[in-house]
C-alpha cells in the first residue's frame, strides 16, 4: 500500500540524488534565500511558492498566499506541513500509487541523463490534495531549483489549483528543459501505463466516446445490456472512477 510515508522517502532521496551531483556552496545566510523566494512569489501569484523542509533542513519557506490555493493559514502549513509525509498523506487516496509511480519514471529519467543538465529541468505534477474545507482540489505542482547569487541551490515547488472547468484526467508529470524555451521532453501518465484495455473494453469505450447509450452499445457489440454495464463496472474500478464522464477524462 502507498502511504505518505513511503511517497516522502522516495521524494527525499530523489531530490539527495539531485542535489549531490550539483556544484553548490555551503549554507548561506537565510536573507539570501528568503530575497530570492519572495521574488518567486512576486513573480507567480497564483502560486504558493514552498520548499522541502526535510531536505533544507535550515529553512522552510511557505509564500502568505497559501489560504488561496490550500485553504490553510501559513502557520499551520509552516506547523502541519514541516513534517513532509504529513503533506503527502493529504494527496488523493486514488492518486497516492500514480504519484509514486511518476517519482520512480523521474528517478529514472535523471539516471539515464547527464548531471550537467539537471538545473535545466522543471517538472509538473498532477494530482488531486485534500483542501482545508475538506475538498479534493486539482494541483499543478511545478517543481524546479533556484541558485541565488552566492551559488546556493534551492529546491521549490509552485503550486496552483486548476480552474473547476478543468477536469482532472489522473495522475501525470511532465518534464521540460530550458534550451531558448522551455520545451516539454517527455510526459508519463501511469493509468495509460498500467491499465490497459482489452479488445472488448476498447470497443465499449469507442461507443461511450461516440455519446451511445447502454441499449445501443450491446446492440452494436451484440452482447447483453448487462454484460456492457458489467464491463462498464470493471473500468470504473480499475480507473477508480464513478461515471463513464470521469471515465473518458481517465482513460481517453
Amino acid at each position: 500500500m502507498t502511504t505518505g510515508t513511503s511517497i516522502a522517502k522516495q521524494a527525499i532521496r530523489i531530490l539527495g540524488h539531485f542535489n549531490n551531483n550539483i556544484e553548490q556552496v555551503e549554507n548561506t545566510g537565510q536573507d539570501e534565500i528568503l530575497r530570492a523566494l519572495y521574488t518567486m512569489h512576486k513573480l507567480y501569484p497564483a502560486c504558493t511558492v514552498v520548499t522541502c523542509p526535510a531536505l533544507h533542513s535550515d529553512f522552510f519557506y511557505i509564500s502568505d498566499n497559501c489560504r488561496m490555493v490550500f485553504g490553510y493559514s501559513p502557520q499551520y502549513m509552516m506547523q502541519h506541513f514541516k513534517i513532509v509525509e504529513n503533506y503527502f498523506s493529504e494527496i488523493h487516496e486514488a492518486d497516492t500509487e500514480g504519484f509514486k509511480d511518476c517519482l520512480t519514471f523521474f528517478e529514472t529519467f535523471l539516471e539515464e541523463n547527464p548531471v550537467e543538465d539537471y538545473l535545466k529541468y522543471r517538472t509538473i505534477l498532477h494530482y488531486r490534495f485534500l483542501n482545508a474545507a475538506g475538498k479534493y482540489i486539482y494541483l499543478h505542482d511545478e517543481k524546479a531549483t533556484l541558485v541565488t547569487e552566492s551559488g546556493r541551490v534551492i529546491n521549490y515547488s509552485l503550486i496552483r489549483t486548476m480552474p473547476e472547468e478543468m477536469v482532472f484526467s489522473g495522475v501525470k508529470l511532465e518534464i521540460y528543459k530550458l534550451g531558448e524555451l522551455f520545451e516539454k521532453v517527455t510526459e508519463y501518465k501511469p493509468s495509460a501505463t498500467k491499465n490497459k484495455l482489452s479488445n472488448r473494453e476498447n470497443d465499449l469505450m469507442r461507443l461511450i466516446k461516440k455519446g451511445h447509450t447502454t441499449k445501443e452499445i450491446a446492440w452494436q457489440l451484440s452482447i447483453s445490456h448487462n454484460t456492457v454495464r458489467n464491463i462498464k463496472s470493471k473500468l470504473f474500478e480499475k480507473f477508480s472512477v464513478n461515471n463513464s464522464i470521469e471515465l473518458l477524462n481517465m482513460a481517453g
